[in-house]
């Protein structure tokens, strides 16, 4: 794996690379809940259901290795008014990195996309490169 720090979000994935990691995190089953999203599930009032469900049917939104390990956000609403459970995952260690809650209604149309720079990089690839 390589140190360089590399961030590629949704909107900058083909459909194919969004089809792919999201497959490639639903086929996984999640063996930890890390002490840092274990605090945070307390705090931002996030349970184990609506974890497992964002794992499950949630969005990809980014998958970036900032950490030294390969991580997906993924993201998943539900409930009137929507809530966005927000749910970081260590594709590396299946293990929940953190999580939090933001409204439904967020579409982050303020979104920076310049720390965004793993573009020619195709995310299918990558995928089938990293060991699970």
């Amino acid at each position: 794996m390589s140190r360089t720090i590399m961030k590629k979000h949704r909107k900058q994935m083909s459909p194919a690379e969004i089809g792919a990691l999201e497959s490639h995190i639903r086929k996984m089953n999640y063996e930890a809940i890390g002490l840092h999203a274990s605090e945070r599930m307390a705090q931002k009032h996030v349970n184990a259901r609506e974890i497992t469900n964002c794992l499950k049917y949630g969005e990809a939104i980014e998958l970036h290795n900032e950490a030294g390990e390969w991580r997906a956000l993924l993201r998943h609403q539900y409930g009137r008014p929507q809530v966005a459970v927000c749910v970081v995952f260590s594709i590396e260690r299946h293990e929940v990195v953190t999580v939090w809650k933001n409204a439904g209604s967020d579409a982050h149309r303020t979104l920076d996309l310049s720390p965004y720079q793993f573009l020619g990089v195709n995310v299918c690839q990558l995928l089938g490169g990293i060991t699970a």
